[in-house]
């Protein structure tokens, strides 16, 4: 079964590296962009935030979709949908129509692809393996991240937004190919969920995406500002940081699966306190920011990981994998719209991005405590 479940997931894991190099070359620099297009800080950060609404808005639209043609068509659905907001984004010249269409266009390709690729990838995924499945797609995002956001940074800065995007757009698109081939799950017509399990992954995703607007949406924002706005320099820093993080998304993906999850989870929230520690510090210094974006790197992957594997384990025993996925993914929306509405109303009162980066930990903190009463259940099971 182990190989079985290896060719399954082949197409995923090649799918999964042309999708990181979508996000990081492109996805990470849309609120700069719009800053660099006359938006102000707060307003970019809205709008970042309206994406995520409309995400949690439109997320019902996923099931008949998903019930009609299956999981990959989901899927393969988000990356159309998600291409069009690249070539649309170039277009947008400040607060106006093409902003609104922008913003609309994108949360519904990124709802269909992120609520459809976790059902997916769940769907296909072996429970007893299931930390070095997730650690391998961490990795990969990873390693790309190293090359994708100098390519990004040098598009944008050299060739211009329409370029950018296009070639951007272009690779979104061929990031559907390797999933031709592969299995199309289907979904129930009706499934009873746990309501325990929901509240559980609801919560952890709340906070996950909390955590997440706080130590990337934010400090990537706040990173672009301390390099003077220039893409090709902020796409390098990224860069120099992804070199960190490959290896600890592998790392903590063998200590779960190896039965040490407690000590994954104590480096891996370990390092994501420190690492928003340091971002905070590190706020207006170009030298040390690059500093905490490197550790930063290297824990997105490790908590990833160690999150990432009891929730695709939770959705794979539920009775509908794409109905638990919908029902708690949400969160992640509310989390990190959240972070970027408490950062854009603390600027436009005259703050800074330190404190709101700050307040990641308290999200830190919890999905900490969740996790490890969560692994430490499984473990009495077990014995």
């Amino acid at each position: 079964m182990p190989h079985a479940t290896a060719d399954r997931l082949r197409p995923v894991y090649f799918h999964t590296g042309l999708q990181s190099f979508v996000e990081a070359s492109g996805g990470i620099f849309i609120a700069g962009f719009l800053v660099s297009r006359g938006m102000s800080y707060p307003a970019a950060l809205a709008s970042f935030a309206v994406i995520l609404l409309s995400r949690f808005a439109l997320r019902g639209a996923v099931l008949p979709l998903a019930k009609a043609a299956g999981l990959r068509s989901v899927v393969l659905t988000g990356i159309a949908i998600r291409t069009i907001s690249f070539l649309i984004l170039p277009h947008v010249d400040g607060i106006g129509p093409l902003l609104a269409v922008f913003l609309l266009v994108s949360g519904f390709g990124s709802v269909l692809y992120w609520t459809g690729y976790h059902a997916f990838v769940s769907s296909l995924g072996d429970s007893s393996q299931g930390g070095r499945q997730v650690s391998i797609q961490q990795a990969t995002a990873a390693i790309v991240g190293v090359v994708a956001p100098i390519v990004g940074g040098l598009l944008l800065a050299r060739a211009g937004a329409a370029i950018g995007f296009g070639v951007i757009a272009g690779i979104q698109a061929l990031a559907a190919v390797p999933l031709l081939t592969a299995p199309n799950p289907s979904v129930p017509a009706r499934a009873t969920l746990d309501h325990k399990a929901m509240h559980f992954a609801r919560t952890l995703y709340l906070n996950e995406g909390f955590h997440a607007g706080c130590s990337v949406v934010l400090w990537n924002l706040a990173l672009f500002a301390s390099l003077g706005e220039h893409f090709d320099s902020f796409g390098g820093a990224i860069a120099v940081a992804g070199l960190a993080a490959a290896a600890g998304s592998v790392l903590v993906g063998k200590l779960i699966d190896g039965g040490r999850p407690q000590h994954s989870l104590a480096l891996a929230y370990g390092a994501a306190a420190l690492a928003l520690v340091l971002k905070g510090a590190a706020y207006g210094s170009p030298w040390l920011a690059v500093g905490a974006t490197a550790l930063g790197a290297l824990v997105t992957p490790m908590a990833a990981t160690a999150m990432l594997t009891p929730l695709y384990g939770m959705a794979r025993r539920s009775p509908c994998v794409l109905r638990f996925n919908m029902a708690t993914e949400g969160g992640w929306d509310l989390g990190c719209s959240a972070a970027c509405l408490l950062a854009a109303g603390v600027l436009q009162a005259g703050g800074t991005f330190r404190l709101p980066i700050l307040a990641g930990l308290a999200a830190v903190l919890t999905m900490a405590l969740m996790l490890s009463r969560w692994y430490g259940r499984s473990q009495t099971v077990q014995a």
